[in-house]
């Protein structure tokens, strides 16, 4: 059967590197089963190789530096058959690369998949619409819900779980109106009591 080692949660580069950079991605590693393509492994690398380990603390550089190194980490490790990477060909290239492999997974096995995690709205329209034209049940949805997958496999407290997507948001700047509205969109969790209004719907 096509589509059969590929577990049905396939993640983005920037979702993988707003995800790594919180404290529960340790636990998203030991509890998750996850699929990214062989496209966001090479933007993942690129990032590593273009930014320095010296970069300014707290700046995007170093965000997107740390962040990759971890998110890279459990996909390359051959003992860990919960991270799988799917090889998409023809491989896209440019900008979008990444986000535009996660697309064309997605419509080559709408069945395999379950949700597709990326932050990028038009992204995000372009694979429910291939989820939609397979008449699968599949659903393109932001980075947070990757921490609520978390949250509903009782791998992390109900504040643990806000506190980690208010430091997604604010890390990443995804703060937004559309943003916000988006990252919280399938999440049936009120954080009120843990976050400020900044970063909640």
């Amino acid at each position: 059967m096509a589509g059969k080692n590929r577990h049905p949660v396939i993640v983005d580069t920037d979702a993988l590197i707003a995800t790594a950079n919180t404290q529960l991605w340790p636990r998203i590693v030991s509890t998750l089963n996850l699929t990214t393509t062989n496209v966001c492994i090479q933007e993942l690398k690129r990032h590593i190789r273009e930014r320095s380990k010296y970069a300014r603390s707290g700046s995007r550089e170093q965000r997107l530096y740390e962040g990759s190194i971890a998110a890279l980490e459990p996909f390359e490790d051959e003992s860990n058959n919960a991270f799988i990477v799917s090889t998409c060909v023809p491989r896209p290239h440019g900008e979008d690369a990444g986000e535009e492999s996660i697309r064309k997974e997605v419509a080559q096995y709408p069945e395999t998949y379950r949700y597709a995690i990326l932050m990028d709205r038009e992204g995000r329209i372009a694979i429910n619409r291939a989820f939609e034209e397979a008449g699968a049940g599949g659903k393109a949805i932001a980075p947070p819900f990757l921490l609520y997958l978390l949250l509903d496999a009782d791998a992390c407290t109900k504040e643990e779980f806000c506190c980690a997507c208010g430091e997604l948001l604010e890390t990443e700047g995804w703060t937004g109106y559309q943003a916000v509205q988006a990252a919280w969109e399938a999440i049936p969790i009120d954080c009120s009591e843990f976050l400020s209004d900044r970063v909640l719907p």
